[in-house]
């Protein structure tokens, strides 16, 4: 499950979950009943087995190793596996943790808007000052 949004002061349009330490274990807890190490996992991407535990643990991203997670545990995309490890953990419906996450995402739009306004209101009193400040100086040195 893919939650998209557009806003310009993150410039990213996917959001991608990050598991916490807990839904960590869980991965890791799924991984084992599949008979999968990180080892394994390593081997078969080429890189060190360190890079998938940071990838479990939410310690890392990489858009690679997560797809290959996913396919080996049977999943659509990387927001699927932390997902249901995120309701496991939260002892939530999956539907409830979308929808707290995009009120999350709603809330740092608003907040990010808040700021930019905020910025370009100072902004602009910064420049009506410097333009007062030198039509002053023009008419004193007229």
């Amino acid at each position: 499950m893919n939650l998209t949004h557009k806003c310009s002061p993150c410039k990213q349009e996917t959001v991608r979950y990050k598991p916490s330490h807990e839904e960590g274990l869980y991965i890791q807890f799924i991984l084992k009943t599949k008979k999968q190490t990180y080892v394994r996992i390593a081997k078969s991407l080429g890189i060190a087995p360190q890079s998938v535990a940071g990838i479990v643990f939410g310690l890392r991203r990489s858009a690679r190793i997560e797809s290959e997670i996913a396919r080996i545990l049977g999943k659509a995309s990387w927001n699927d596996v932390v997902l249901e490890a995120r309701s496991e953990v939260q002892k939530k419906p999956v539907a409830v943790i979308v929808r707290e996450t995009e009120q999350k995402i709603q809330a740092a739009r608003k907040a990010a808007g808040r700021r930019m306004a905020d910025y370009a209101a100072a902004n602009r009193e910064r420049a009506d000052k410097l333009i007062r400040d030198g039509l002053a100086a023009k008419r004193r040195g007229a």
